[in-house]
C-alpha cells in the first residue's frame, strides 16, 4: 500500500462551478484585506491549519505530500514551526487541472491511492479508517462529508483517475459520484475570519485532537517558547501567549484570547475574547474585545467591520519596514564612513597578559 496526498490552498469552494467571493463581510472585499494570505496559512495557537493537515497525513503513513497553491496566494508557507519531510510546494494557475496532473504523476510512480484535500476544510477523521473504507467500497473515489455537507476531502484511486480524468475528485452541486464517508469527529470550514476565532476557542476547550503549542503552565493557560510576561500582568484561562511575544505590566489577557508569535502588548491594555495575530503590536491602555488584530488592522466580530489604523502608537506590525530599514542602514553607513575619515590615525597600544600579547 502506497499513499500520497494533495492539499490545495487558495482554490475557494472546489465544489462550485463558479468561484464565489471569499467573504461576505460588508465593506471588505476579501479576507486577504485583513490577513494578506489564505486563512489555512494563518497561525492559530502557534500552528496553522495547513500545518495540522500535514502532521496528520504524515502520521497516517503518507509517503509524499504535494501542496498546490493557487498562483498569487502566497510565496512561502507561513505558520510552519518545522520543515516537513516528503512535502513539496508548488504554485499552480488551475488547481483542478494541477490535481489531475499530480494524480497521473503519482500513478506513474507507483502510488496507488491519494488523499485530496482542500485546505479550507479541516477534518480530524481517522485517515487510515477512511482509506480502508474506501478500499472496501471498491469505488474509484470516496467523498467525505459531515452534517454541514461536503468537506472536500477525498480518497482517489490514482490509476482510475488517470483512466477517467473527467471525474471530479470533489463532489459538486450537480452530481455526487463515488462512495460517501461520514465524519463525526471535529471539522471546521475556514471561509471567514471569525472561523479563526472559532478554531482558537475549540482548541482551547479541548475539542480538537491537539492542543495549543507550548506548555500548559496551569489549567487552560498556555505559554509558548520565549514568551515574556510581566509579573504584574494578569492572564485568565483559557488563554495563549505565543513564541517570543511580550506582555507588559498591568495588562489583562482573558476569555479565550490568543496572542500569537512575536507580538507586543503594551502596559494596561485589556485583550478579551480576541486573537492578536503574529507580528502585531497593541499600544498602551487600550481595550480590545471580540476582534482580530493583524498589524495595524482590527476586525470587529460584533460589527463585521475592518478598521485600518495609521497611528502606530495604537496598532502596528512588529515586522520591520524593509525600505525604511534599508534607508536607515544606508545613512548609518555614510555617517560611519564620514566619522572614520575625521578620526586621527592611532597606533594601537600593546599590553601583556601572561605570555600573550593582546592589542586593544
Amino acid at each position: 500500500m502506497r499513499l500520497g496526498a494533495i492539499v490545495v490552498v487558495g482554490a475557494g469552494d472546489p465544489g462550485s462551478a463558479q468561484k464565489p467571493a471569499v467573504s461576505t463581510m460588508p465593506g471588505l472585499a476579501a479576507h486577504r484585506d485583513l490577513v494578506g494570505e489564505p486563512l489555512p496559512c494563518v497561525e492559530v495557537l502557534g500552528r496553522s491549519v495547513l500545518e495540522r493537515m500535514i502532521e496528520r497525513l504524515l502520521r497516517a503513513g503518507v509517503e509524499v505530500i504535494s501542496i498546490l497553491a493557487e498562483a498569487g496566494t502566497f510565496c512561502d508557507v507561513p505558520g510552519l514551526r518545522t520543515k516537513f519531510e516528503r512535502t513539496t510546494i508548488e504554485a499552480v494557475n488551475d488547481p483542478k487541472s494541477a490535481v489531475d496532473q499530480k494524480l497521473t504523476e503519482y500513478s506513474q510512480n507507483g502510488i496507488e491511492h491519494a488523499f485530496v484535500n482542500s485546505a479550507d476544510a479541516y477534518a480530524e477523521t481517522d485517515l487510515l479508517d477512511l482509506f480502508y473504507f474506501h478500499r472496501e467500497a471498491r469505488q474509484a473515489i470516496t467523498h467525505v462529508f459531515d452534517r454541514g455537507g461536503p468537506l472536500y476531502l477525498s480518497v482517489v484511486d490514482c490509476g482510475a483517475k488517470r483512466q477517467q480524468p473527467h471525474r471530479d475528485v470533489w463532489p459538486n452541486e450537480q452530481e455526487w459520484k463515488g462512495a460517501s464517508y461520514f465524519v463525526r469527529e471535529y471539522a471546521i470550514r475556514l471561509t471567514h475570519p471569525r472561523d479563526l476565532r472559532q478554531l482558537a476557542a475549540d482548541t482551547l476547550l479541548g475539542r480538537c485532537e491537539r492542543g495549543p503549542c507550548g506548555h500548559e503552565i496551569s489549567p487552560g493557560l498556555w505559554i509558548d517558547e520565549g514568551a515574556q510576561i510581566h509579573r504584574r500582568a494578569r492572564l485568565v484561562a483559557p488563554a495563549y501567549v505565543g513564541r517570543r511575544s511580550k506582555v507588559l505590566d498591568d495588562t489583562l489577557i482573558t476569555r479565550f484570547t490568543t496572542i500569537e508569535r512575536d507580538c507586543y502588548i503594551d502596559c494596561g491594555t485589556v485583550i478579551e475574547d480576541s486573537s492578536v495575530l503574529a507580528n502585531s503590536s497593541v499600544g498602551i491602555w487600550l481595550d480590545v474585545c471580540h476582534a482580530l488584530v493583524n498589524g495595524n488592522k482590527l476586525f470587529s466580530l460584533e460589527r463585521d467591520v475592518l478598521v485600518e489604523i495609521s497611528d502606530q502608537r495604537i496598532l502596528h506590525s512588529t515586522l520591520p519596514n524593509r525600505k525604511a530599514a534599508a534607508e536607515v542602514n544606508k545613512n548609518a553607513e555614510k555617517r560611519a564612513a564620514a566619522e572614520d575619515c575625521r578620526k586621527p590615525l592611532v597606533t594601537p597600544k600593546v599590553w601583556q597578559f601572561g605570555a600573550n600579547l593582546i592589542q586593544e
